[in-house]
C-alpha cells in the first residue's frame, strides 16, 4: 500500500489498539487464533504481504486477519500452510480489503476464498476521494492516519522484526470502521449498488495467464528481428528456471536491460558477453556459460523455429489525437462522448475513468463503423458493470445514431 504524508493536525495511529501482535507460527497458536476469530462477530478485515522484488512468484508470506470482538492475528502461511480451517471459518461473512485485487489471487492460491468483498479503496474512488492509499482514506473518513514505513520490505524475512509486525497489524486495524463509514457515504450518495457491483467484479476476476510472458521484457521494442527475439526468449526462459529453482525474483538474477543488451549485441563467446557492461559482476560471471549457451542456441536456431517478431492481437484504437486524420467521424463522436462523461463525473463527484474506462469508450467509438452496434452488449462483453452500462449506454448509443457526419 502506498505511503502518504500526514497533515500534522491529524492523530497518527502507531500501535495496534490491542497491543503488540505476535506471529502465528505453530499449530497451537493457529488453533487459538481460530477459536478467537470464531468468537468475534461481523466481517473479517484482511490483508496480505508478499516479497515482490525479492522472491519468485507472488506468494503471501504474511496474512493479517482482524475481527471485531476477536482482535488481530498475523498468520505465517509458510509455517502454517494448511489454511482450510481458516477458510471454512471465514466462509459466511464479508472480507474487507483495501485494494483487493492485489491480494485475492495469492490468497486463493493458498486456499482462502472470499465469499464477498468490501474494498475500501474502490469505495473511496466512487466517493471521489482524491488520494486513495489507506492512510489518506482513513484520514478522510475517520480523522486518523496510519504509521506507514514498511510497505516494500522482504516479507519472507524470518524472524520478522517487531516494527514490521506492528505495521502489518495496523493495515487491518481500521478497515471495519472505515468500511462502515464508506458504506454510509455510498448509501447517502446513491452509489451503494455501484460499489457492490464493483466489489463482485473484482472478487470474480480470473487469474490472467499471458501467452509468451517473455514478450513483456522491458525494452523489447529495441528488438527488430526474429533472431534477436529468440535471444530474448532463451535468456528470459533460462533466467526463469534459475529464479524458480532458487526462489529469487528474476530481476535479481538478471535484469531486463541485460537481456535486451545481449540480444542487441549478439555476443558469440563468454568473453564477448562479459565485456558487456550489463554482465559485469561476480554473479553474472558465475552464470556466464549458462547465459552464453542460451544465446548460442538462439544463434543457430533454424529460421522456421524463430519466434515471430510480433504477435497478432485484436486491433486497438490509435491514440485519440490522431483520429481527426484517420477517422474524423469517430473523432467527432468521441468529443461528444467525452463531454457527456465529463458531465457525469462532475455530477457524481468522481473521476471520469471510474464512470467508464476511457479506453473502452474509445474502442467502442472506433469500432462503431455503422449505426447498428448494440452498445449495451458491446460494453457488457468488455466487462463493463451493469451500473456503468445503465449510466452511459443509452447516451453513447444516441451519439452513434445521431452523429453520422464528420
Amino acid at each position: 500500500m502506498s505511503e502518504t504524508s500526514t497533515p500534522p493536525s491529524l492523530p497518527v495511529l502507531t500501535e495496534p489498539s490491542d497491543g503488540p501482535v505476535d506471529l502465528v507460527t505453530t499449530a497451537l497458536g493457529y488453533g487459538r487464533a481460530l477459536r478467537l476469530l470464531a468468537s468475534g462477530e461481523g466481517p473479517f478485515a484482511v490483508d496480505a504481504e508478499r516479497a515482490s522484488g525479492y522472491r519468485y512468484g507472488n506468494r503471501n508470506y504474511l496474512i493479517q486477519v482482524r475481527r471485531e470482538g476477536a482482535g488481530t492475528f498475523l498468520i505465517d502461511p509458510i509455517a502454517v500452510p494448511d489454511l482450510s480451517d481458516l477458510n471454512a471459518l471465514m466462509a459466511d461473512d464479508p472480507w474487507i480489503f483495501h485494494a483487493a485485487t492485489q491480494d485475492l489471487g495469492p490468497l486463493r492460491a493458498q486456499g482462502l476464498h472470499a465469499p464477498s468483498v468490501f474494498d475500501t479503496e474502490i469505495a473511496a474512488r466512487l466517493l471521489g476521494v482524491e488520494r486513495v492509499n489507506l492512510a489518506a482514506v482513513t484520514s478522510h473518513f475517520l480523522g486518523v492516519s496510519l504509521e506507514k514505513q514498511h510497505s516494500h520490505q522482504d516479507w519472507s524475512t524470518r524472524p520478522l522484526p517487531p516494527e514490521w509486525l506492528t505495521y502489518a497489524a495496523l493495515d487491518v486495524e481500521l478497515l471495519a470502521p472505515l468500511a462502515r463509514s464508506e458504506h454510509n457515504a455510498l448509501q447517502e450518495s446513491g452509489k451503494l449498488q455501484w460499489a457492490y457491483e464493483e466489489f463482485e467484479y473484482v472478487r470474480t476476476l480470473p487469474t490472467i495467464h499471458r501467452p509468451d510472458p517473455w514478450r513483456r521484457t522491458s525494452g523489447i521494442q529495441r528488438i527488430t528481428d526474429r533472431r534477436r527475439m529468440a535471444v530474448v526468449k532463451n535468456l528470459w526462459e533460462e533466467r526463469e528456471k534459475i529464479a524458480q529453482a532458487r526462489d529469487i525474483a528474476p530481476s535479481r538474477i538478471l535484469p531486463d536491460r541485460a537481456i535486451i543488451e545481449a540480444a542487441v549485441r549478439l555476443p558469440r563467446s563468454v568473453g564477448a558477453l562479459l565485456a558487456l557492461h550489463e554482465f559485469g559482476g561476480n554473479a553474472h560471471r558465475r552464470r556466464a556459460h549458462q547465459w552464453q549457451r542460451a544465446i548460442s542456441q538462439a544463434l543457430v536456431m533454424p529460421q522456421q523455429e524463430l519466434p515471430p517478431l510480433r504477435v497478432a492481437a485484436p486491433p486497438k484504437a490509435p491514440p485519440a489525437k490522431f483520429w481527426f486524420d484517420k477517422n474524423p467521424l469517430a473523432a467527432r463522436r468521441y468529443d461528444e462522448a467525452r463531454e457527456f462523461i465529463d458531465s457525469l463525473a462532475e455530477k457524481y463527484t468522481m473521476p471520469a475513468e471510474n464512470i467508464i474506462q476511457p479506453k473502452l469508450v474509445r474502442q467502442l467509438l472506433w469500432d462503431a463503423t455503422d449505426t447498428h452496434v448494440d452498445v449495451a452488449q458491446y460494453l457488457g462483453e468488455q466487462q463493463a458493470r451493469p451500473w456503468q452500462i445503465s449510466l452511459v449506454g443509452d447516451t453513447l448509443h444516441t451519439i452513434i445514431q445521431t452523429v453520422t457526419t464528420p
